[in-house]
């Protein structure tokens, strides 16, 4: 006979601090959501300003080092130093979240991750001046936004990588859009 949902409950309730601990997959997906926050916060600088060489904001320096800290387990063999440029924080950011959404090989992504990580892959072509990156521009592009236009400028290209990059907790946390 089973019990009525209301029904006394015998023993010691599991303490809140144990039951909101967040497993390492949870802080994963955390921190890849950070990240990428920071990334859509660093592009839109660049943009506003149309300058990527310009000096990144303490604060963003700031945020990326507690984020990198967190990623290294607290060994800083790398110090981010108060000069680097947006573009150079950037990137460095591109690289943890490519790191961390790599998918393990016993578990399938869906393909809009997929496309996400094909689009950071082409992240350095939002900085390379060469007549060539205009194509890897279009295909970064395409890849978020499945406009098949030929020739995405730079800021359609930076445009899609930040609404990318400020949805991509619905990617990461695809239970919470149906609970």
């Amino acid at each position: 006979m089973s019990k009525p949902p209301n029904a006394r409950r015998f023993g010691v309730p599991p303490a809140w601090a144990e039951i909101a601990r967040p497993d390492g997959q949870q802080c994963q997906r955390f921190l890849a959501e950070s990240l990428s926050l920071l990334l859509a916060d660093l592009l839109r600088s660049v943009l506003s300003d149309a300058s990527p060489t310009v000096a990144a904001e303490e604060a963003a320096i700031e945020r990326y080092r507690n984020l990198a800290d967190t990623l290294a387990d607290g060994d800083t063999r790398r110090r981010t130093s108060t000069g680097i440029t947006r573009a150079g924080l950037a990137k460095r950011c591109v690289t943890w979240l490519k790191l961390l959404l790599a998918a393990p090989p016993n578990l399938s992504s869906t393909a809009a991750m997929r496309e996400f990580i094909d689009a950071l892959n082409l992240f350095p072509s939002l900085f390379d001046s060469e007549p060539s990156a205009r194509s890897r521009r279009a295909r970064l592009t395409w890849l978020l936004t499945h406009d098949r236009r030929l020739d995405a400028s730079t800021r359609e290209a930076a445009t899609a990588l930040i609404e990318a990059c400020e949805h991509l907790g619905v990617l990461l946390w695809p239970d919470a859009e149906t609970a």
